[in-house]
């Protein structure tokens, strides 16, 4: 009878030793779960970054071209004071081609 005691608290132990690991694996994997979700919101806040990132440089673009079509030094302006200058691209003159050379955008130098 001596044997079956022991093989009745080996198997009671081992019994609870997997419930034990059972709930760890859950927390755990709720734990993961969690993370992903700010990991997704994160990188959801990145893609949306980028696409708007893409439209305020086609934005700018168009801004700094209508600035310099229509030589309007307000816009010119304000475009500098936001850290953008304007600059004509070299090649064929602007009188010569009839509509005028699309603007290179830069950044302006940094001020302190």
């Amino acid at each position: 009878m001596q044997a079956g005691v022991w093989i009745y608290r080996i198997v009671v132990a081992l019994s609870g030793i997997t419930l034990i690991l059972v709930i760890a694996y859950l927390v755990v994997g709720e734990q993961n779960r969690t993370v992903q979700a700010k990991i997704n919101e994160r990188q959801q806040f990145i893609n949306q970054s980028l696409e708007f990132a893409r439209i305020n440089q086609a934005l700018v673009r168009v801004m700094a071209t209508v600035a310099f079509d229509d030589k309007d030094d307000k816009l010119r302006a304000l475009l500098a004071q936001n850290g953008i200058t304007i600059n004509p691209k070299t090649g064929a003159p602007a009188a010569a081609s009839g509509t005028g050379s699309s603007p290179d955008l830069a950044p302006a130098e940094k001020r302190p």
